[in-house]
């Protein structure tokens, strides 16, 4: 096969491909756009040629340092990410943020070096993952994190917490006679029961403040650089809005109280494990002294 018909030959297939494939020149413009780019992209090719790729592509967050490795390849015709496997978040014409796939090389064309990559949309299949992890993170019922992702969790800003010697706090919190709601009204309504807590909550707490269902009827929260008394402060308003709390079932409505402890992080000689233990004996506390309050360690 001639050169010619060689080239001819590899264009069409390229052009042909099921992936997109983009090639630009050393400064960064596009110089092809097949098909599956303008398919992929919602760009016509005549749209896009001559202009530099990074204006194009990559999600707007992602431009300046897409920028700034291209220039190591601009100035040395190598790069970190030549020859490597890419996922990367990239932008429709229409705005739509899509996650795509790719691996650059380089070719010599007639002495002029040429960056290409095949890509593929991998939308789907990151959000797939996505929703696995979230399943695989969340307590199936409630919505909130479950045992083993806030023992996770909690274990991480534990250590960060002891390294810049910040306050943190640890709730567990019981619902009262929860048992018998279910023995009385059936578990539906031990199930809604637990689904509102959890909502009623989660309306109340701080974004940075983590919250899980680490059993049957039992939730713990991490407060992050939080003091003893705001804590306490956080635990009353759990224990009024719970106390007002009214869940409604076909069968009946339900009213509920909450029993809560509360422990600090002590920073000698201290655990995530051993604050569990205080913080258990204090709920257990709070139990015996009649349910519907709060006890704390410092």
């Amino acid at each position: 096969m001639d050169n010619a018909l060689d080239g001819l030959v590899s264009q069409a297939i390229v052009e042909k491909s099921l992936d997109a494939v983009v090639v630009i020149n050393r400064a960064g413009s596009i110089v092809f756009w097949n098909a599956a780019a303008q398919e992929l992209f919602g760009y016509q090719s005549s749209e896009v040629l001559g202009k530099y790729v990074h204006d194009i592509l990559p999600a707007h967050d992602l431009r300046q340092q897409a920028g700034k490795s291209f220039d190591e390849f601009r100035e040395n015709g190598s790069g970190p990410i030549i020859g490597s496997s890419l996922l990367v978040r990239a932008l429709r014409k229409d705005g739509a943020e899509i996650h795509v796939s790719f691996s650059p090389n380089t070719i010599l064309v007639e002495g002029e070096l040429y960056v290409f990559a095949f890509l593929r949309d991998v939308s789907d299949l990151i959000s797939l993952q996505e929703k696995l992890k979230h399943q695989a993170m969340t307590d199936e019922l409630t919505g909130v994190l479950n045992r083993r992702a806030f023992l996770q969790q909690a274990e991480a800003v534990y250590g960060m917490s002891v390294k810049s010697d910040e306050p943190l706090a640890l709730l567990m919190m019981d619902i009262d006679y929860f048992k018998k709601i279910n023995d009385l009204y059936g578990h539906p309504a031990g199930d809604a029961t637990l689904q509102s807590f959890a909502k009623n909550i989660t309306g109340i707490i701080r974004k940075s403040d983590i919250f899980g269902r680490v059993g049957g009827e039992e939730f713990s929260m991490i407060l992050i650089n939080t003091p003893l008394q705001v804590a306490l402060d956080l635990a009353e308003r759990i224990r009024q809005a719970t106390e007002k709390l009214i869940v409604e079932t076909d069968r009946v409505c339900v009213k509920l109280t909450v029993s809560i402890g509360v422990t600090m992080l002590e920073h000698e000689n201290d655990s995530i494990y051993e604050m569990q233990k205080r913080c258990d004996n204090e709920l257990y506390k709070a139990k015996n002294k009649g349910r519907n309050c709060i006890s704390y360690s410092m």
